[in-house]
């Protein structure tokens, strides 16, 4: 059977000198002595992992490589900025802006793209300019670029008191500057009037329109005039604390809406309601007033409601 080897006789096994050198060298072998640090550096290292010179250099090669990545120009440094959203007016200070955030000197160098702060630069471009309404986003494009996209502030509005004084209003809501008709009477163009029944007292950096309120004179703006087949002439309001918006259009007639109401939702009636209109009725408007709820109200030029009220004055009897 294969399982029944017969075993060599240990007389023969020592006559065998490869068996001889294997045993001379067991009995010769010694356990190498392991030394215990005696110094309290080297009992550190040794808690550390670096009790051995070969982890200290390994050590210390990877420490170089980070010193490198971080302070050393390497791919990692940011060699293209792209600002997008930016206007022709707000992008060279902006551009600049970015530069000089990137150019900081501080511990931890602002222009690697590694080490890049997105919320530092954030802060420091809506501290340091106030062109820029918001920070829309920014992203890191590896191994070199950052991404840059801002919503620039711009004028949006021009305001003009019972007084006949102007201001600009920016995207945000907030007086930005006093406007000077020129010769002729007329304003900057592109920007939508807002006539005001009063004289409310406005400096410059008021925020004195609500974005909810931007939002929905800048809706009505874009989509009223086709809904309502006419130009809007101008917008006029009693004051900023009161949301009672007129509208009034170069047709004639004028809209009356609640600011405080849903856009989307008062504009939708109001397309329902002139959807209903023949062309000729248009014209006939007086006046349409959208403030109540889930109806319009409409007025036709010569019936008593389009007539102004009358308020009677009151007489006296002298007394005998």
């Amino acid at each position: 059977m294969f399982g029944n080897k017969k075993k060599l006789d240990s007389k023969i096994r020592f006559q065998n000198s490869r068996f001889r050198q294997q045993l001379k060298r067991a009995r010769g072998y010694k356990r190498t002595v392991s030394h215990s640090p005696q110094t309290d550096r080297n009992k550190f290292l040794s808690r550390i992992g670096l009790g051995s010179w070969a982890a200290r250099v390994a050590c210390l090669a990877v420490f170089l490589l980070l010193i490198y990545l971080v302070f050393v120009p390497n791919i990692f440094f940011i060699k293209q900025t792209t600002l997008n959203g930016a206007n022709t007016a707000s992008y060279q200070d902006a551009a600049n802006l970015i530069q000089s955030y990137l150019n900081k000197k501080n511990p931890w160098p602002q222009k690697n793209l590694i080490l890049l702060s997105k919320n530092g630069l954030k802060k420091f471009l809506l501290q340091n300019d106030r062109q820029i309404l918001s920070v829309d986003n920014i992203s890191k494009q590896f191994p070199s670029t950052l991404i840059v996209k801002i919503i620039p502030r711009i004028d949006m509005f021009a305001v003009q008191t019972a007084s006949s004084s102007f201001f600009s209003i920016s995207n945000d809501g907030i007086i930005t500057n006093e406007l000077i008709p020129n010769a002729s009477g007329t304003l900057p163009s592109g920007l939508t009037l807002i006539k005001l029944t009063s004289n409310p007292s406005l400096n410059l950096g008021d925020k004195v329109l609500a974005q909810g309120s931007v939002n929905f004179i800048n809706a009505l703006q874009n989509q009223l005039p086709a809904i309502i087949k006419s130009p809007i002439d101008h917008y006029e309001l009693e004051d900023f604390q009161n949301l009672a918006l007129t509208v009034y259009a170069k047709t004639g007639f004028v809209l009356k809406i609640d600011l405080a109401a849903d856009p989307a939702v008062t504009l939708q009636r109001i397309n329902l309601l002139f959807s209903q209109f023949a062309s000729g009725d248009i014209k006939k408007l007086a006046y349409v007033d959208m403030r109540f709820k889930d109806r319009g109200y409409v007025c036709y030029l010569g019936t008593p409601c389009a007539e102004p009220a009358v308020i009677p004055q009151s007489t006296s009897t002298p007394a005998n």
